[in-house]
């Protein structure tokens, strides 16, 4: 009853929107496969420079070729086409780069990044090529890790507490070193950065302590180029088959960056990846600080990954075993002791809910061949603990900050939705009787989820459901869509009319929160004038 919502693949004849809001249109093939009209044939080169090699655009044999003279880079064309590796800046600009990178003063020069163009399609993110990989180091100034480091604990931190204070400085000061560590603590720091600016900031504002050189004149293009940095910089990483948990760590926020985006393929391409990488992590090896970071990194992938399943009927990875990291790590530890009752508690009630979930429920979702498929009794316990997932921390609910109340609230009752559905596709729902209240066994249940959910939102401030990004504009809307389709079947009477009003919330809801207005509002709107026609309204 819900409605799957995967890439968008565009038309070989449509026009296809730019990164900077221009069209680009697509010719149309032949029956040959050669295009209508007749092309001149473009000049091959046997080598490209590196910046035309890097943009994988089409070069001229003359040095400096037309491309960088255009932009005013003639003296950075290359004639060999070889970038140096990934490494730290030349001896010369050192004292310079350990001067942003630990936040005090210090002039920086490098080329401008003015004629960075990038993909212009999700696709293109999973297939960009780079020979090699050199930091662009005016690319991530002090100012803006600054400013990024405090919109992610500000914002972010209550539902992933994956970074503290103290790891971020330890991070900025290996960038400096000459090391393998240091490429490592340069992409943690760059995946951080992107995350902030793709989920959390306002798309059209000018990216906070960017400064001049930086010429992204919106959060949304610079963390486009960010994530170009990004991805070229996961190509050139060194693969190990222990790998440390700073790689673990920028995979994730990749994997962030893709969702943020709509990219779903690309999201769980990287989800799985991260997931793979955490499995081979030997956490109890790791020091304290690192350790206690990866054991929370490990519950926000099982509720990141069990939660993609759900929605995009996905496998997942990332089983809960007696060697798994401890659910509730003990407040002995430096790093829990002054968070794991207060700042830490809507964490652990998130994880909570996704626990019971387990490979079994997945499969059933996945429509698996089941040889036992689970009783009406199995259901109940997963049920139950869900139910009681938002009370299992110490701190009572009323404390919980406003961005964790919001997922909280949000995910329980869409997992009580996917909950009901598992129990109509088993039989295992009956008719409530005339006067009785509706209970997960009926059919009318997510009528009383709806209302719980107007309820349970209204006094919730609408930053703290934006920060979640489209992952929970899409759990509305699987509730609303499902909603719709009891109400169909539901006789006129007060109870269809309070539940139209809770629809007609939900659906306003929707629009306000990221891809609301772009997607989920029409999607919502197509499927009520399908459904329920005389609920339309302009």
């Amino acid at each position: 009853m819900t409605t799957s919502h995967e890439d968008n693949r565009a038309d070989s004849s449509s026009p296809v929107s730019g990164a900077d809001g221009l069209q680009v249109a697509y010719r149309p093939l032949s029956n040959s496969g050669k295009p209508a009209a007749q092309r001149m044939k473009r000049t091959q080169v046997s080598r490209a420079c590196a910046r035309c090699r890097r943009l994988q655009k089409g070069c001229s044999e003359v040095r400096p070729c037309q491309r960088c003279v255009k932009t005013g880079l003639a003296e950075q064309c290359l004639a060999s086409g070889i970038a140096p590796p990934l490494q730290p800046p030349a001896r010369e600009h050192q004292q310079h780069y350990d001067a942003y990178m630990i936040g005090t003063p210090g002039s920086i020069t490098s080329p401008s990044l003015s004629s960075l163009d990038l993909p212009i399609t999700p696709q293109a993110f999973t297939s960009f090529a780079r020979e090699s990989f050199q930091r662009q180091i005016d690319l991530l100034p002090a100012a803006v890790i600054d400013h990024c480091t405090e919109r992610f604990f500000a914002r972010l931190r209550p539902t992933i507490p994956i970074l503290t204070p103290e790891y971020v400085a330890t991070l900025r000061r290996s960038v400096a070193e000459a090391s393998e560590a240091s490429n490592e603590a340069y992409c943690v720091l760059l995946g951080m950065c992107t995350m902030v600016l793709l989920q959390v900031e306002p798309p059209e504002s000018r990216p906070v302590g960017s400064g001049d050189r930086i010429v992204a004149k919106t959060n949304a293009k610079y963390g486009w180029i960010l994530l170009d940095e990004a991805l070229a910089a996961h190509r050139h990483l060194s693969r190990q088959s222990n790998p440390i948990f700073e790689h673990v760590l920028f995979n994730f926020f990749l994997y962030a960056c893709h969702a943020a985006l709509f990219h779903h393929s690309q999201a769980f391409f990287f989800l799985r990846e991260t997931t793979t990488l955490c499995m081979l992590l030997k956490i109890e090896m790791l020091p304290d600080l690192t350790r206690v970071l990866a054991e929370r990194l490990f519950w926000v992938l099982v509720a990141s990954e069990r939660s993609h399943a759900i929605r995009y009927k996905r496998p997942i990875t990332l089983q809960i075993t007696a060697s798994s990291p401890s659910f509730m790590p003990s407040s002995t530890s430096p790093v829990n002791s002054a968070l794991e009752t207060s700042e830490l508690a809507g964490f652990w009630c998130l994880a909570a809910l996704f626990q019971p979930l387990d490979t079994s429920f997945i499969a059933i979702l996945n429509a698996e061949t089941l040889s036992c498929p689970p009783s009406s009794s199995a259901l109940d316990g997963i049920e139950s603990s869900v139910n009681a997932a938002l009370h299992y921390s110490p701190s009572p609910p009323s404390t919980l900050h406003q961005t964790q109340k919001a997922n909280l609230r949000v995910t329980q009752l869409w997992l009580r939705i996917i909950l009901w559905q598992v129990r109509l596709r088993l039989g295992q729902l009956f008719e409530a009787p005339p006067g009785s209240a509706a209970s997960s066994h009926t059919y009318h249940y997510p009528l009383v989820v709806a209302k719980d959910l107007a309820m349970s939102t209204r006094d919730l401030e609408l930053a703290s459901m934006n920060v979640h990004g489209v992952g929970l504009t899409e759990k509305l809307f699987d509730i609303a869509c499902v909603v719709i389709n009891v109400l169909a079947r539901v006789p006129v009477g007060i109870m269809r009319a309070a539940a139209e009003e809770d629809v007609r919330y939900l659906r306003g809801l929707i629009r306000e929160l990221p891809g609301g207005k772009t997607v989920y509002e029409r999607l919502l709107v197509k499927h009520l004038v399908a459904v329920l026609p005389g609920m339309v309204r302009g």
